[in-house]
């Protein structure tokens, strides 16, 4: 095969796992942004807090097989109602988010999450301690399902993300039972 000189040295480029994994959580967290503007229900509210733990803790998976040397955690805080993602290096100072270029931190209700006011981490479930760290092939730092329950208005949903594999899954949206 007869190939044109020009053309010769020339690679063929393309696009890695990592890179499509990024543009898929970063579409990811802007519709889980772009949810409660369309209805400002609780439900609604709580649908688009729960897709955007989601898409940030497969963000903190991607960044943890692509960093091997310097594992991500994703760090919670019930009392600030709040979490970050922050490098094993690192753990008190969150990594810098690729949209606007700052610190890596979640508060719902302040900032670029005001549209989620109301919305509460209510309860974690994170083998004892307030994080979780993905190992390099994706895997969790613990044997059982993690889980990030959220709060709004008496309604509850609950983000689970597997041990072995990391994968994320959100529960169904049920009333918090009265007390």
């Amino acid at each position: 095969m007869n190939r044109h000189p020009m053309f010769a040295n020339q690679k063929q480029h393309g696009f890695t796992l990592v890179e499509m994994l990024t543009v898929v959580v970063i579409v990811g967290i802007v519709s889980a942004l772009m949810v409660p503007m369309l209805g400002d229900t609780s439900q609604s509210k709580l649908i688009a807090a729960a897709n955007q733990v989601a898409a940030d803790i497969a963000y903190a998976q991607i960044e943890s097989i692509s960093h091997a040397d310097d594992l991500r955690f994703v760090i919670f805080d019930l009392d600030d109602n709040s979490y970050y993602i922050a490098p094993t290096s690192d753990t008190l100072t969150p990594v810098i988010n690729p949209i606007g270029n700052r610190p890596y931190l979640v508060k719902f209700g302040t900032s670029n999450n005001r549209q989620l006011s109301g919305v509460t981490l209510s309860a974690v479930s994170l083998n004892g301690d307030d994080r979780i760290r993905f190992g390099v092939y994706g895997e969790l730092d613990q044997a059982i399902d993690a889980s990030v329950t959220l709060a709004c208005d008496g309604y509850q949903i609950t983000v689970f993300i597997d041990p072995t594999c990391g994968d994320v899954r959100i529960s169904d949206i049920t009333e918090i039972p009265a007390e």
